[in-house]
């Protein structure tokens, strides 16, 4: 069975605590695709992708700017784990749940997935999906913690 992740990229991807840590040490804040990712959350990312073989599918607004071309090229040249094959189609950016759907309505046919978001209100998304979601803190991004729970809702069958 397809694993597939929807994935937001600021608050779980771009943190609070890492552009703090960037600004303090004169480090790089954007590249020429946008906010730097958190190498932390990067990583945690890579332990999902390489204990599940889950597919990435972005809900992040990242998509409405970049388009899913500019999205790939930015995933391959950051060096970024996994396989980002896809972007929600944009639908209602306040309101994820529905694009998600769409996706998955489309393209979802036989598939477990999770969805990371840091969403601050859970009417983000649809209520039959709030099992599949995983909400991080904005501050801190994907941590260990979540992504060993993801880990587990993925293998599950």
């Amino acid at each position: 069975m397809k694993k597939i992740i929807f994935l937001d990229f600021d608050g779980v991807l771009v943190t609070d605590r890492y552009q703090d840590e960037q600004i303090a040490s004169g480090g790089v804040l954007r590249d020429s695709h946008g906010a730097v990712f958190d190498p932390v959350c990067i990583e945690n990312l890579r332990r999902i992708i390489d204990s599940t073989d889950a597919y990435i599918v972005a809900i992040s607004t990242w998509k409405m700017q970049m388009g899913l071309d500019g999205l790939m090229w930015m995933w391959s040249s950051r060096h970024m784990p996994g396989h980002l094959i896809d972007a929600t189609p944009d639908i209602d950016p306040i309101h994820r749940g529905n694009e998600v759907q769409a996706w998955l309505d489309a393209y979802g046919e036989e598939c477990r997935y999770a969805i990371i978001d840091d969403c601050p209100i859970l009417d983000f998304f649809r209520e039959e999906q709030l099992p599949f979601l995983f909400k991080v803190d904005e501050r801190t991004g994907l941590d260990e913690e979540t992504s060993k729970k993801i880990i587990e809702h993925l293998k599950q069958l």
